[in-house]
């Protein structure tokens, strides 16, 4: 069991490197990774938890559609896409938004 664990570990942290030299390309300013990745408790049905930071006047549904496009994610990926001031926004009022800001790792940050 731990031998399968420790092989979805790897397969996502290969795939996580791509996906974020991808949305780094695209413009993104941050990226938070979170859930069971960044905890280092990865099972063997674990995904990839993404929130990214991108300046954009695309509606929220169509910010995703365009990650997911250019990504082409070959696992499970679940990601949010907020702008920065969305997100300042939803720090103050969401718990959800919250947690990840406090527990999750930056995986990229552009350089100001």
């Amino acid at each position: 069991m731990a031998g399968s664990a420790e092989k979805r570990k790897k397969i996502l942290t290969e795939e996580l490197k791509r996906i974020v030299s991808t949305a780094a390309e695209m413009g993104a300013e941050k990226i938070i990774l979170f859930g069971s990745l960044a905890r280092g408790d990865v099972g063997r049905e674990s995904d990839i938890d993404l929130l990214i930071v991108k300046k954009t006047n695309k509606r929220f549904l169509d910010r995703l559609d365009e990650f997911y496009s250019r990504i082409q994610p070959r696992v499970a990926v679940d990601v949010l896409v907020y702008t920065p001031e969305e997100l300042e926004s939803l720090a103050e009022t969401r718990r959800f938004v919250k947690e990840i800001l406090a527990e999750g790792v930056v995986v990229y940050e552009k350089a100001r």
